[in-house]
């Protein structure tokens, strides 16, 4: 998401230099702004939550191994309404914080916002700036599968507890 962050800021720095060649007042280029500024900063915050989410991962043998060591077996009660081989009770049961899911959660919206985003904001750019209305609507086509594409992998990835 870093990188994507990365090529949306050049892509706003390509924005504000044709602003002096073009008139970029009308509320299409305005609409492209915001699209444009949104994606970034959640790109940012997406990749963010990622190393977030890496750090909670990666202490989690070491709060297993701590909770063997002081014989925590089994851990406090499960928080209600959690199933008990549920993936949050066996992440819990290991030592994973609690509110974990918040954080996978936030991950998770912030993923789909910025997928609906950047492509917002890529396919304003082709519409605004293609001369050809052939050229744009080819383009915007791609578009619109890559970005259906996208969001199925989504879809599929946010089930994958149900996989196998």
């Amino acid at each position: 998401m870093a990188l994507f962050a990365g090529a949306l800021v050049s892509l706003a720095q390509i924005v504000e230099s044709t602003a002096q060649q073009v008139d970029t007042r009308p509320a299409s280029w305005q609409a492209l702004r915001v699209f444009l500024y949104s994606a970034t900063i959640l790109n940012l915050t997406g990749a963010f939550l990622s190393l977030v989410i890496i750090k909670m991962c990666s202490d989690l043998p070491l709060a297993y191994y701590q909770r063997s060591c002081r014989g925590v077996t089994p851990p406090t009660p499960l928080p209600k309404g959690v199933e008990p081989w549920s993936r949050r009770a066996i992440l819990i049961e290991a030592g994973m914080y609690r509110r974990y899911t918040f954080v996978d959660g936030a991950s998770t919206l912030m993923l789909l916002a910025a997928i609906v985003f950047t492509f917002a904001s890529f396919t304003f750019w082709v519409l605004l700036n293609s001369q050809n209305g052939i050229t744009s609507g080819v383009t915007v086509t791609f578009f619109g599968i890559a970005a259906l594409v996208a969001f199925c992998a989504f879809l599929v990835a946010a089930k994958g507890e149900q996989w196998g």
